[in-house]
């Protein structure tokens, strides 16, 4: 019989870290974010300054991490960005002052951000071309996953021990899930261990199966046809700053709505409790959106399916913010805010796996690390921005009226942005 292929072990061990990564997300800092301002007296926009900190200082740290990971692999670069994030996290639970609060969560937010993330990406985009978009899919469940489960644990045991014996364990939580599997089993390349991408055997690359090109739309491709671009080659094309664009306005409204949809929602009247679980109604319906919007992406041009689902979320969380602020008596507004929250949550997640797909497809896999990084402090300041932008619509106001209604439009605008995005024409 056939071995499996070792690349759906790096998607399961991906799929943790990706799990253990989403410790550090918005949705996480958000709930801690009213037990810690009511002791300490801080204001929620110097709270969601930690995410901007970890988040601008992982953007620049994923420069240096990209080529190291093009050059070495993502083993030991993950482990060690395991063990630092987890180390982070579990000295939250001594913070007394904002700028330990800066120091020990910024640190881990820039440590996942800046290494996991990218690695995560890189790793899974090796491995897999004509498959990458379940595979991408499939490992973007892991932070969905993470998403739904972790605040609830964090929830139930601030309740139970408290927010700093909840910081603790969490950062437990992160290292033991992990740490280990990462250590083990990640490899960089299937080339490395004598095998092709996707499992594919030589015979079926020298027919060039599964080899994709059109003009306007490159939806997978084979190992023999797929371009090897370099960094800088990358930087003189249009489709790079296009793209660079579009997962720079992407992230400044997710981060914002990710941050400030548990506060909005406690605000309106709904308790800590509910609130959490329209949260974990995003995640989990974004669990079922990765591998969908991942398989999709293997079957139809990246580009357009990427206009649809911005586009067609920022009608939906347009709705959802309405019937949030105007909702309905009774089980019937519960039911609709539910169902919309879910909508939300398969448009969301399955944004994850089609960005790191369309960088994938547009650039090779040679010096994938090095390229996607070079976006990163763009993207990064722009996920800082976000929280920090509504944070402070909401200091102004009282309100997330305008920041809410704001990020409406950046939808709109990225779809635009993505209507006119081509993929880039290798130089002869």
């Amino acid at each position: 019989m056939r071995r499996p292929f070792y690349g759906w072990i790096i998607v399961g061990v991906s799929f943790l870290i990706g799990f253990t990564e989403s410790g550090v997300f918005q949705n996480i800092l958000s709930i801690f974010m009213k037990p810690m301002v009511d002791e300490f007296g801080w204001t929620r926009a110097s709270v969601t300054g930690a995410i901007a900190f970890g988040s601008i200082s992982g953007g620049l740290l994923s420069l240096v991490i990209g080529p190291i990971l093009d050059r070495y692999g993502p083993r030991m670069v993950s482990f060690w960005g395991i063990l630092v994030l987890s180390l982070g996290l579990g000295a939250m639970t001594f913070v007394n002052h904002l700028w330990q609060l800066y120091l020990f969560f910024g640190i881990g937010r820039m440590v996942a951000v800046g290494v996991l993330s990218l690695s995560i990406s890189v790793s899974v985009a090796n491995w897999f071309v004509r498959y990458r978009g379940r595979a991408m899919g499939i490992t973007r469940i892991g932070d969905r996953l993470g998403s739904a489960l972790l605040p609830l644990m964090v929830q139930f045991l601030i309740l139970a021990l408290g927010w700093r014996m909840a910081w603790g364990t969490l950062g437990a939580v992160v290292f033991l899930m992990s740490g280990i599997p990462a250590l083990l089993f990640l490899r960089h390349r299937p080339e490395d261990m004598g095998l092709l991408p996707d499992g594919a055997s030589p015979a079926s690359t020298e027919n060039g199966a599964g080899n994709t090109f059109t003009e306007e739309c490159i939806d997978a491709v084979g190992n023999e046809a797929e371009p090897l671009w370099t960094r800088a080659q990358a930087t003189h094309t249009k489709a790079f700053w296009t793209l660079t664009l579009i997962t720079s306005l992407i992230p400044f409204l997710q981060a914002g709505i990710n941050f400030h949809i548990y506060p909005f929602l406690t605000d309106q009247g709904f308790s800590e409790t509910t609130a959490v679980f329209i949260l974990s109604t995003i995640a989990l319906f974004g669990m079922v959106g990765s591998p969908i919007w991942g398989m999709l992406t293997e079957r139809f041009c990246i580009q357009r399916l990427l206009t649809a689902n911005v586009v067609g979320n920022g009608l939906i969380f347009l709705v959802l913010y309405l019937a949030i602020r105007f909702k309905f008596d009774g089980a019937l507004g519960i039911g609709i805010i539910f169902l919309l929250a879910a909508l939300h949550g398969i448009f969301h997640g399955g944004r994850n796996p089609m960005i790191p797909v369309i960088w994938a497809n547009f650039f090779g896999r040679r010096s994938l690390g090095s390229i996607y990084s070079l976006s990163n402090p763009f993207y990064f300041t722009a996920n800082a921005l976000g929280p920090i932008f509504a944070g402070l619509c909401f200091d102004l106001f009282g309100s997330y009226a305008f920041p809410f209604y704001f990020f409406v439009v950046i939808f709109f605008i990225s779809g635009m942005v993505t209507t006119h995005m081509q993929p880039p024409k290798y130089p002869a």
